[in-house]
């Protein structure tokens, strides 16, 4: 059961928990907009990752990936800006938060296992998302982007 469960926590569990992140993100534009969001899970082009689907104004392209981004369609004031950039980290945050209750509540067995797993990696994910740094090169697609901890400093500080 430990390899199976490995896999599907490879497979499922650690694209969904970024797309989540980039969902977050997207939530921050639209309820503090009124323009559209891109969310990107894979490659961060329309050219190469078309879109699939929209939900309101939440535009969705999906490729089976351990990355993703979020893009606005327009300008956003400061405080469009700062629902943006908190947006990712938030959502991780809660998805954290939400997974531990689950692990605590159910008894050793897969579910247990699976829900230990989210919560490790979504306060992980908020962690390494919130603190202001410049990504190293050995984080591979996001190398040389600036977590959203350092562009929301970046932003608090330039306006």
């Amino acid at each position: 059961m430990g390899i199976l469960l490995f896999a599907i926590f490879y497979i499922l569990i650690i694209p969904i928990c970024v797309l989540l992140h980039e969902v977050g993100h997207g939530l921050g534009v639209v309820l503090s907009s009124s323009v559209r969001a891109s969310i990107y899970l894979g490659k961060f082009n329309e050219k190469e990752n078309k879109k699939n689907f929209h939900i309101g104004r939440l535009d969705f392209h999906i490729q089976w990936s351990y990355f993703g981004c979020c893009y606005s369609a327009g300008d956003l004031k400061k405080n469009q800006e700062l629902a943006f950039f908190i947006g990712g980290p938030l959502m991780s945050l809660i998805l954290s938060l939400i997974s531990f209750w689950l692990w605590s509540t159910t008894s050793d067995g897969v579910f247990h296992s699976l829900f230990q797993g989210i919560t490790m990696f979504s306060i992980t994910q908020f962690l390494i998302t919130a603190i202001p740094i410049k990504y190293p090169k050995w984080m591979g697609s996001y190398s040389g982007f600036s977590s959203d901890g350092l562009q929301l400093l970046k932003m608090l500080k330039s306006k």
